[in-house]
């Protein structure tokens, strides 16, 4: 079979494409050394990703391994969650926080510091943990409306009630469904209550019972409102 002929266009795409091939190697003779920089450079980049990755999966690891290890300690000094382990809950969850500071089991170890202070009456530790978490909590992270509540369980403890009406204000505030926002009006109308202003407390007592959908919490609710009017 006889070869198919070559016609001038496929002459004028062959050169074409020597002339920039030729482009090509004259540039890299020319800029030679700056071709190994900029190679040596990705590559650099390239192993400090590596690194990162490797490095932040082991970070961690570790720190998971520690704050399970802290729970355990905890759970075997009180096993019945009676609260008698606090000053080894206090030391073991703070060594993650203060071991892993940026690592996931370091948030989980500052959210139980919060419940674990309050517990012990240090309101002061319990509100300044609990915002650390806040602080460092993803928005779609459920814990973070316990932890604006503990604060605010913590300033009412304190007898702070204005702050704790704002932290639990900023509980209904986000939106959270109406669980968590029921919970937050029922907050509010009982710190309303010791404040003695009975007709705010009335107020927040008849938003809850709108957010409430457990038939118990609503007939007691209700007996509130009525106790209250």
């Amino acid at each position: 079979m006889a070869a198919a002929k070559m016609d001038k266009r496929d002459l004028v795409q062959t050169d074409v494409f020597q002339e920039t091939f030729a482009e090509i190697l004259d540039y890299a003779r020319e800029n030679r050394q700056k071709l190994y920089a900029a190679a040596g450079v990705l590559a650099l980049v390239i192993v400090l990703a590596a690194g990162y990755f490797f490095y932040s999966a082991s970070y961690e690891k570790d720190a998971g391994k520690l704050y399970f290890e802290a729970r355990l300690k905890v759970m075997k000094a009180d096993p019945m969650g009676m609260g008698l382990a606090m000053n080894e809950a206090i030391k073991t969850y703070s060594d993650v926080v203060e071991k892993y500071p940026s690592s996931d089991a370091a948030q989980a170890a500052r959210y139980e510091l919060g419940s674990v202070y309050f517990d012990a009456g240090e309101y002061d530790r319990s509100i300044q943990v609990y915002a650390a978490f806040i602080d460092k909590a993803s928005k779609k992270d459920l814990r973070m409306l316990y932890a604006r509540v503990g604060i605010g369980y913590a300033y009412e403890a304190k007898k702070e009630y204005d702050k704790a009406l704002d932290a639990f204000s900023k509980v209904t505030e986000s939106n959270p469904g109406n669980v968590f926002e029921g919970l937050g009006y029922r907050n509010m109308a009982r710190v309303y209550e010791e404040m003695n202003d009975l007709g705010k407390a009335t107020e927040y007592y008849k938003k809850a019972l709108e957010k409430t959908k457990d038939p118990a919490a609503s007939s007691l609710l209700k007996r509130k409102i009525a106790q209250l009017g």
